[in-house]
């Protein structure tokens, strides 16, 4: 895959911008409330960008994504008045799981680290029967 552009990462990063002001302050469903634009990524030609959020409440996931999939009419809609290329790429939200999966590794490691560390105080402590 090419690496995109400096001015196709700018454009991410206004695309980012404008649909976090969009989600915060124009799209009325109350499912929308709590999700994270992450990144966004597009590639040189501007035809689609790839939208990763996250949210707050992973059991209404499936909900959440219902809702941005049914808003993003409204969204490139309003996306289209900020921006000034020619034609506005098309949006595809992806649920970024980047975040789930470090805290995941992290709790792992700690558990671990845990085990360890009670591993080493019993070496260090032996009781005498």
């Amino acid at each position: 895959m090419k690496k995109a552009s400096n001015r196709a990462t700018r454009m991410a990063d206004q695309i980012q911008r404008d649909i976090m002001a969009i989600l915060r302050t124009k799209v009325k469903d109350p499912r929308i409330n709590w999700v994270t634009v992450n990144d966004v990524q597009i590639p040189n030609d501007y035809s689609l960008a790839k939208i990763y959020y996250s949210v707050m409440q992973n059991e209404h996931k499936a909900s959440i994504a219902k809702a941005l999939e049914s808003a993003k009419g409204f969204i490139r809609s309003e996306l289209s008045k900020g921006l000034t290329t020619y034609t506005v790429p098309q949006l595809k939200f992806i649920f970024d799981e980047s975040l789930e999966r470090g805290s995941h590794i992290l709790s792992l490691i700690n558990k671990v680290a845990d085990d360890f560390s009670d591993e080493s105080d019993d070496e260090e402590n032996p009781q005498s029967n």
